[in-house]
């Protein structure tokens, strides 16, 4: 009876695979569809995976007080927002990155290949090189960036022996395909990204990172500045200009618009009224959106979750990087509007976090 016992977990575990796979695809190719529909896909698959662990979860003091953060931040944005649509969809773009931490903690890596394996295939078919007035570029650069943050936490060493995803071969190969995309996209906030999740795995202390690195790096360098110059640009692509229109309506409104902020949805209708911005599209500034909208209560609330976050972390080195690695992003990208990218970051950091708390027990 116990072995027909575990032959029937054993394949339950596999349907509940190909279902999380399956949605995540899903989700993928509903990104033309507009993001609602995408975003409520994966808040679904994070709480699915969520719930499926909550028998073997052990909750902390200071997960529950990073919760409560990030849940009062979000019932202050409903509050101050007069447009509710507006406002559930950065609620729904805020809980995107915590609930894949909260994932990857309590599932570990047995979790990764089920966000790897759709996102590597839609990005195989997606990808192109488009024309644009830099260039030849190549889309999806987050997703790119998704998959080599997920392969870099994969190809941690764990002393847990139940873990499906071995360090080895197959994250090498997914991390370098990655890597190609994010280069190959010429978006430099993206290879910075990559290149400080990668910093985390840089011992410092020992002579051959020196020795190797330094030419390398040089190398490396001396390649982007013949094949991708793109890279080593240091125009701002317009962002300066709508960056200090909107910051002179911030500090020239009332109190109460800096105290409460101008509500969720305030920067995309202004941006939609201005020509000269029609294309802009979005703010490309996630702390200053925070700050606009949702006002000085509204960006505290958020640094301190995201200061919660790191501490919770604090003990993975790599699972520290990823998330500062998602907040530069931020700087000049609309990365909060990037669910998938969010998703996997956040199940990357809380595998990483995962994979150390355990290495630490098996010491113990």
């Amino acid at each position: 009876m116990s072995y027909l016992r575990q032959g029937r977990t054993g394949m339950l575990r596999v349907f509940m695979s190909v279902i999380g796979m399956a949605v995540i695809a899903v989700s993928l190719w509903a990104l033309p569809l507009g993001g609602t529909i995408t975003k409520i896909l994966l808040i679904l698959w994070a709480l699915t995976g969520i719930l499926g662990a909550m028998t073997r979860a052990v909750f902390m003091l200071d997960v529950a007080l990073a919760a409560l953060v990030w849940g009062g931040l979000s019932v202050w944005i409903l509050l101050v927002s007069p447009d509710m649509g507006a406002a559930f969809r950065l609620v729904g773009n805020l809980a995107i990155l915590p609930l894949g931490l909260a994932v990857g903690m309590m599932q570990g890596r047995r979790c990764l290949w089920l966000l790897m394996v759709p996102v590597l295939v839609y990005v195989l078919i997606d990808s192109e090189f488009l024309l644009t007035s830099e260039g030849w570029r190549l889309n999806n650069p987050f997703l790119f960036l998704a998959l080599f943050v997920m392969a870099v936490a994969g190809h941690t060493k764990s002393a847990a022996p139940d873990e499906t995803l071995k360090t080895g071969f197959w994250p090498l190969v997914v991390a370098v395909i990655a890597a190609g995309g994010i280069f190959a996209s010429q978006t430099r906030i993206a290879v910075l990204a990559m290149v400080l999740v990668m910093a985390a795995r840089l011992r410092f202390t020992h002579a051959w990172t020196w020795l190797l690195g330094l030419p390398l790096a040089g190398g490396a360098l001396w390649s982007v500045m013949d094949a991708l110059p793109r890279l080593l640009f240091t125009h701002a692509s317009g962002r300066l200009v709508y960056w200090q229109l909107f910051w002179q309506q911030w500090w020239q409104g009332t109190a109460q618009n800096r105290w409460l902020g101008f509500g969720a949805g305030a920067i995309e209708r202004q941006l939609q009224h201005l020509q000269t911005a029609s294309s802009f599209g979005a703010l490309h500034n996630d702390h200053f959106h925070m700050l606009y909208e949702s006002g000085i209560v509204g960006a505290a609330l958020w640094l301190i979750g995201w200061g919660m976050m790191i501490w919770l972390v604090r003990a993975s080195k790599g699972a520290v990087y990823i998330l500062l690695a998602v907040m530069i992003t931020m700087i000049t990208d609309n990365t909060l509007s990037y669910g998938h990218y969010l998703l996997c970051s956040g199940l990357a950091a809380g595998v990483a976090w995962h994979v150390k708390m355990q290495a630490d027990d098996g010491e113990l």
